[in-house]
């Protein structure tokens, strides 16, 4: 017997003289006894308090075991939670015994981040004993100074059961996957976000007590604002005709509003469509001076410095594809999901009553000609 593991020990022969594997006893290197080697072969492995005949000590064993493993050894295993020493209490009154596994997020793999939205992902995961998670927090961050990830403005904090699951507050956040009998993946589509921003998102599991994981952190930037560059050469070519020879009062008025209407991504798309068509009409800075007047175009141009340099590098590529992709997620009515309990496991059947699946196009930009793999 040794640790816990019951072995039986055979015989397999003396060992020769001729083996330097095996260890001689004294009696053997003076010819009276070889030694005889056996095989150690394991034919059970049991807890080590099995192997005890007293009751009392068995049971005393038994009870230590489980603290160790589900309870830190800072308390007892009742039935599947563990009940907390007088010692194992933090200072805000909660017990600690039994520590909360730290959920992972992470981006999706198969959907990537877009202008204005993500998809964040984890795995529901708690022991069979001492500790069960009720509920998750989500908590989105925008970074405040581009340089410095630690300053930080708090925007959100959702509760994924009372806030998302249940579809009572959370217009920007939606469901993806949900755990089933086959999967426990998690998934939230996060909307509503800026381009070219990094966001800080942070996910704690919170269990019955009250009590909160340690977090999970992840930073991103969201790409640059999507542009429909088709779009872009149509408005181009309109603000020529509208340019082009005498040039009323209505038509600077309707170029005024067009131009004023675009926002900077598409802005910066005309202006680089229209030089490459139609400088040799003139720029199309001072065209719209010319014939806007410097204060309509000033107005309209000062909307090309809102980007980044970054940005604006990839707005001047020849080519920017445009791509769309559908995205399934559960728009969920109201439900008090408290009010019949929640079990993860089954949380699909009970969802699916109360949700209704739908689908999201999410556009994309790709900078440059398109690779052949």
């Amino acid at each position: 017997m040794a640790a816990g593991v019951r072995m039986d020990c055979t015989s397999q022969g003396q060992c020769p003289r001729s083996c330097h594997l095996c260890h001689m006893s004294p009696r053997a290197a003076q010819g009276r006894q070889q030694s005889e080697p056996v095989l150690l072969q394991i034919t059970k492995a049991s807890p080590i308090y099995e192997l005890v005949s007293n009751n009392e000590t068995y049971q005393a064993l038994q009870e230590a075991m489980m603290s160790m493993l589900w309870c830190s050894g800072k308390g007892d295993v009742i039935d599947d939670w563990c009940r907390c020493d007088s010692s194992a209490f933090g200072t805000d009154g909660l017990p600690t015994c039994a520590p909360l596994p730290q959920p992972m997020l992470k981006l999706s793999f198969t959907y990537e981040p877009s202008s204005s939205l993500v998809i964040m992902e984890w795995n529901h995961t708690e022991p069979p004993i001492g500790v069960r998670i009720v509920d998750y927090l989500i908590s989105q961050e925008k970074v405040t100074e581009r340089t410095d990830h630690s300053k930080v403005e708090t925007e959100t904090l959702l509760s994924f059961v009372d806030d998302i699951l249940s579809g009572a507050r959370s217009p920007c956040v939606m469901l993806g996957d949900i755990p089933d009998l086959l999967s426990s993946s998690i998934s939230m589509i996060i909307r509503c976000l800026e381009p070219d921003t990094t966001y800080m998102f942070r996910l704690w599991a919170v269990d019955n007590t009250g009590r909160r994981s340690s977090p999970s952190e992840v930073t991103i930037k969201t790409p640059c604002p999507t542009v429909d560059d088709v779009k872009a050469q149509e408005i181009a070519d309109k603000i020529y005709n509208l340019f082009n020879g005498y040039t009323s009062g209505k038509e600077q008025q309707t170029a005024y509003n067009t131009l004023m209407d675009l926002g900077a991504p598409t802005l910066h798309r005309v202006l680089y469509h229209y030089n490459q068509r139609y400088e040799s009409f003139g720029e199309f800075t001072w065209r719209c001076e010319d014939e806007l007047g410097p204060r309509k175009a000033g107005l309209i141009l000062s909307q090309l410095d809102e980007l980044s340099p970054w940005c604006k590098g990839l707005l001047q590529e020849p080519k920017i594809g445009l791509r769309r992709m559908s995205l399934k997620f559960l728009s969920c009515r109201y439900t008090d999901t408290k009010a019949f309990g929640l079990n993860w496991s089954d949380m699909g059947q009970d969802v699916h009553k109360a949700c209704d699946e739908q689908t999201l196009t999410v556009m994309y930009n790709d900078y440059g000609e398109p690779k052949e793999l």
